[in-house]
């Protein structure tokens, strides 16, 4: 069984590592270009009467590679919704359950999401995929999505409980470097 030890340590080392990596792309690449984009159709609408026609689509998909790149990492820094009402109240092993519970919906639901999203890409690659407005194949944004939820399954398998305890990349502002030096 020290094979299952080795392989789980590393995919929780990757994943890990993807998930800070994704999260830095949405923070300083996505998130920026979706505000700029939708500050400049803003401008150029009410100003100028010549909104974006791509606009609309463009948010929309930006929007969605914001959230999913983030998804992995606010996991395992427990800044995901639950039910703090409830899980607060809960005893220190219902609490463990329920951090299971969800974790497992989490790999069912991300996980077909992850499936569906790699099949549907062939097709959107064959179709020629564009959305409404905008005249560009969109299946590298599905391919993306896709992509997201696969290291999200994986964050949710090696870190069922969304906690902080051993994770290395950006522990409160500092990166791994900063935290060894400390």
């Amino acid at each position: 069984m020290a094979w299952l030890d080795l392989a789980t340590e590393r995919v929780d080392r990757w994943s890990e590592r993807l998930a800070y990596e994704l999260f830095r792309f949405g923070i300083y690449v996505t998130l920026p270009a979706l505000v700029v984009l939708v500050t400049s159709d803003v401008f150029l609408r009410y100003l100028f009467n010549a909104p974006l026609e791509w606009g609309r689509d463009v948010n929309g998909l930006l929007l969605l590679m914001t959230i999913f790149s983030a998804l992995p990492h606010a996991w395992d820094r427990g800044y995901h919704i639950r039910m703090e009402v409830l899980y607060t109240r809960l005893s220190g092993n219902r609490r463990k359950g329920a951090d299971v519970v969800a974790a497992v919906a989490g790999i069912i639901v991300f996980g077909l999401m992850a499936v569906q999203g790699a099949r549907f890409v062939p097709f959107m690659i064959g179709t020629g995929e564009t959305g409404e407005d905008l005249r560009m194949q969109i299946w590298p944004f599905m391919a993306f999505l896709s992509f997201c939820s696969c290291v999200l399954v994986a964050r949710l398998f090696s870190n069922p409980a969304g906690v902080e305890d051993g994770l290395e990349h950006l522990v409160h502002g500092k990166s791994e470097e900063d935290g060894d030096q400390a």
